[in-house]
């Protein structure tokens, strides 16, 4: 992806010059210029922050060309975590599943447990500026965007790994002391539990069932409890499309002869409502209701964002070619 972008950029900046450099034989054979304006800029907005090169090889038309990309930032979210059973919440006091999980892992088990949300949104632009009026200020932009498709992800925080790998560890018990055959297996060599502390065993599995973090319902009304993945992780991707179409309003102003100030405005078509992805690949815009909390706020805001706003604010130097 990085490879590709770089490749991209320079062939733009190479054909940007070869545009510049036609121009500049035009202009003397004929004494005139179709253009004066070959830059390189920053940008700062919603898609991030960016670099760009621009170059008007016709007065009324600009081709500009870069890359944006999110900074890296946390936002924290915290899930609770339940014990379930029958397909619902069992509600059982969790200071005792926190003891029985103590002696079996040997960690401490948080009720809670804690996610960093990050930024992960990189995107190479190409963009194609149509100036309608006489004065140069306004114009239409079309063009697109291309980069990563997860733009975002939820990963749990690193404290929270002694309890994730406590929570796997007995809910892979659980479902061994589930089976109806475990009592009559080995727990080592040939090693069998007493029957009366097997049934002891089965009987507090049974009662307290499987757990998980609670996230939200199922349309059937049953929870989704997420559970931590082979890694001992629990992990949330949001995805959009890696193309994405843009059409958007700008103004371009100067401050002296070589500085360039604009503004843009417009959308990104990412392909509709992003998806919200969990590592058990439940997509959280979709198969699950009632998500609570902050998490709740954010999917909806993801399932409304059928496009991106885009606002972005640009300064470049304008290297003159008199």
């Amino acid at each position: 992806m990085k490879k590709s972008i770089i490749t991209l950029i320079f062939a733009c900046c190479l054909s940007m010059s070869a545009i510049r450099a036609n121009d500049l034989k035009n202009s003397e054979q004929t004494g005139t210029r179709l253009a004066d304006s070959f830059d390189l800029g920053i940008t700062l907005g919603t898609t991030g922050v960016g670099v760009e090169v621009a170059a008007t090889p016709v007065s009324f038309m600009r081709l500009r060309a870069g890359v944006d990309f999110m900074p890296r930032f946390n936002v924290p979210l915290y899930f609770n975590v339940d014990n379930y059973r029958d397909g619902a919440v069992a509600g059982t006091d969790f200071s005792k599943l926190q003891e029985m999980m103590k002696e079996i892992s040997g960690f401490d088990v948080d009720r809670t447990v804690k996610m960093d949300c990050k930024a992960k949104m990189v995107n190479f632009k190409l963009l194609v500026d149509f100036f309608p009026l006489r004065n140069k200020h306004w114009y239409v932009t079309a063009g697109f965007y291309w980069g990563t498709s997860r733009i975002g992800s939820a990963v749990n925080a690193m404290e929270e790994m002694p309890s994730l790998v406590a929570i796997g560890m007995y809910n892979k018990m659980h479902d061994y002391v589930m089976r109806t055959d475990f009592i009559e297996q080995p727990v080592y060599d040939d090693i069998y539990l007493d029957p009366d502390v097997a049934d002891r065993l089965k009987e507090r599995m049974e009662n307290y069932g499987r757990i998980g973090i609670h996230v939200g319902d199922y349309p059937d009304g049953r929870p989704y409890m997420m559970e931590p993945g082979s890694d001992a992780t629990v992990k949330a991707d949001l995805i959009v499309n890696s193309f994405k179409p843009y059409l958007g309003l700008g103004y371009l102003t100067s401050f002296g002869s070589h500085i360039n100030f604009g503004v843009d405005g417009g959308v990104l078509f990412w392909g509709g409502s992003p998806k919200v992805v969990t590592h058990e690949n439940v997509d959280l815009t979709k198969d699950v209701d009632n998500i609570a909390g902050k998490v709740g706020s954010y999917v909806r805001v993801a399932k409304s964002m059928k496009v991106y706003p885009v606002l972005n604010f640009r300064i470049a130097y304008r290297f003159g070619f008199k």
